[in-house]
């Protein structure tokens, strides 16, 4: 009966339910990605970017000895600040694989998908529903997977002043993304990061962006540039992913009614911490240096996530509840 007891026991002890985030960081070359932000493309040329969307879909995690989270009945819309993902509670231990699609599943994408519908039935809260800008081509056509504007050095003096805009779509652009050997993050004992990097520089590689000028269709140029994401390998885990527990807190959150209280002390350099809400969108941000203290306030009650980079270059995300 003893040794029963331990058998039924075991599943529950080493697989409860553990707060799962996925975030894919924006880098450009080795710096860290900013919107009207100069940097140096791989041709050469200066460029300036002031836009960039894209969408993903088509998400599994390969986890403990080949079992499948299955999430390909969410998309998810990525942009330059909101690229933490909050996949849920989940029955997670070890991560081995994430898979997903970059761009609207044919399913969802155009009227001949089997699950689309017109997008004025999404809720305004959907990846799906309306955006500002806009991520839906048409009915015909569907969504655009990946949306980028900016400007490029046209004339060689180190100043980008040539406008481009890439928006693509068509069922034949989405690009499948598969990542084995994942390191995962184990911020604390309830809580996995999968932290990755989404590089732009090389998403763009080898094209031509300042003779590029306004370009929004499903083949040629912006057939191409979703075929970067496979050949120029633009997903990948950074160097500095780690499997060790992250136990350094050097900022301590607290809930309080409509509020969450931040205080920190002994940052030898500053940091931004993101307020990021269930559906990932960014909420508020607030860059605090040295030590003290702040609130957000006026916040409705509920589950928020607090995301920053800590002083290794390391991100950490921390749950906090408002009531």
């Amino acid at each position: 009966m003893r040794f029963l007891l331990i058998v039924l026991l075991f599943p529950i002890l080493g697989f409860s339910q553990k707060d799962l985030f996925l975030t894919l960081k924006p880098v450009f070359g080795t710096q860290d990605y900013q919107t009207q932000t100069n940097y140096v493309g791989n041709n050469g040329k200066v460029v300036k970017l002031e836009y960039l969307k894209y969408y993903l879909g088509d998400l599994s995690i390969v986890h403990d000895g080949g079992q499948i989270l299955d999430l390909s009945e969410s998309v998810y819309l990525i942009g330059d600040t909101t690229f933490t993902l909050f996949l849920g509670q989940q029955t997670v231990n070890q991560i081995e694989e994430v898979n997903f699609l970059v761009g609207v599943p044919s399913r969802f994408n155009t009227q001949a998908g089997s699950l689309a519908q017109d997008i004025s039935l999404y809720p305004e809260t959907s990846p799906l529903s309306f955006q500002s800008p806009s991520m839906y081509w048409g009915w015909a056509a569907g969504y655009m997977h990946m949306v980028v504007e900016g400007k490029a050095d046209g004339n060689n003096d180190q100043n980008p002043e040539a406008l481009f805009q890439l928006h693509n779509f068509g069922d034949h652009s989405q690009a499948p993304v598969s990542l084995t050997n994942v390191i995962q993050t184990n911020t604390n004992a309830t809580q996995i990061d999968v932290l990755l990097n989404c590089h732009i520089d090389r998403w763009l590689n080898n094209i031509n962006l300042a003779s590029v000028g306004i370009l929004h269709g499903e083949d040629g140029l912006n057939l191409e540039v979703m075929q970067n994401v496979l050949s120029q390998n633009v997903f990948d885990q950074p160097a500095n992913a780690s499997v060790t527990n992250l136990t350094k807190d050097i900022v301590q959150f607290s809930s309080q009614q409509g509020a969450i209280q931040c205080t920190w002390k002994g940052l030898e350099k500053g940091l931004t911490l993101n307020l990021i809400d269930q559906s990932g969108s960014l909420l508020r941000s607030q860059s605090i240096s040295s030590q003290g203290q702040f609130a957000w306030i006026a916040l409705s009650a509920g589950i928020y996530f607090i995301q920053y980079t800590d002083q290794e270059g390391l991100t950490q995300s921390r749950q906090v509840y408002v009531f």
